[in-house]
């Protein structure tokens, strides 16, 4: 079987990508430039969510995951090159028998007020869940990603801050459960949508409470209002200095809702690890 990923030189890509290079997979890398060491047995071809009409040669490919996706930066128009690179993608699947696997967001939803969450929510909608699978993560626990941006402020600085008190719910998925679930549904065809995290429920403050303590740090937290935070966030991005989050991120944060996720990880077959069980295994 032949596997093409975009967004291979990412965190969820990249896993993806390693773990069907190790059970036999071919694997073809869909990405803007050749990485500097190809992983081996991968072939790699240029893809780029700036030109979405050019398309990739998708010759004997049986699933095609699509992890890519072009960060809004504030002045950029990538929400629409993402509706418009990832619906010709789709269609190109559609047109050659590829099965089409969309990776979605828990943060994708009605609400949502960052681009990233409006961008995965249009894409839900148009996408026939029929014809591909859809799969909306929660956030996702490994040595890469978001988590990993938050554990390193926590080596860093003596002190965190919570956003509005820190109430906000969230789901975790580790990256294990990720990469099995989609190697199961690639290999069973499933299509449809279903959300992927694990059933409990934590605030925002538990999971910083959780990510300190693994780094080996007891923090002291500084409560501040969101406006606070915002203005905080956009002044630093003015002046280009880097931060471990972004005003996107924050917009995501304000907006985060949980989700009953029992009947989609039945119908998965997974019983994914907890935040705690997921932090044991980095």
């Amino acid at each position: 079987m032949r596997i093409a990923i975009t967004g291979s030189n990412g965190f969820i890509g990249n896993e993806l990508a390693r773990h069907f290079l190790s059970n036999g997979y071919e694997v073809l890398l869909l990405q803007r430039k050749a990485p500097e060491s190809l992983l081996l047995g991968a072939t790699c071809q240029a893809y780029d969510i700036n030109t979405p009409d050019v398309l990739p040669n998708l010759t004997d490919v049986d699933a095609l995951v699509h992890t890519a996706y072009m960060p809004f930066n504030g002045n950029n128009n990538s929400t629409e090159k993402n509706i418009k690179a990832t619906l010709a993608l789709y269609n190109l699947c559609l047109s050659q028998g590829v099965h089409f696997v969309f990776l979605s967001s828990m943060s994708a939803h009605a609400n949502a007020l960052s681009q990233y969450g409006k961008h995965k929510f249009e894409l839900e909608n148009q996408l026939n869940s029929d014809k591909c699978l859809i799969l909306k993560l929660g956030l996702v626990i490994g040595e890469q990603g978001l988590f990993n941006r938050i554990y390193n402020s926590f080596k860093k600085m003596p002190f965190a801050v919570l956003v509005g008190g820190g109430t906000q719910p969230v789901q975790t998925i580790y990256i294990g459960d990720v990469v099995k679930v989609i190697a199961n549904c690639i290999a069973q065809k499933r299509i449809g949508t279903y959300t992927l995290a694990s059933g409990k429920v934590y605030t925002m403050a538990e999971l910083f409470i959780a990510i300190a303590a693994k780094a080996g740090k007891t923090p002291i937290f500084i409560s501040v209002p969101y406006w606070l935070v915002s203005c905080g966030i956009k002044t630093i991005e003015l002046v280009h200095l880097p931060l471990s989050v972004s005003s996107e991120n924050l917009l995501g944060l304000k907006q985060l809702q949980a989700f009953d996720t029992s009947d989609d990880l039945r119908k998965l077959g997974i019983t994914p690890l907890d935040l705690q069980q997921s932090l044991n295994l980095l």
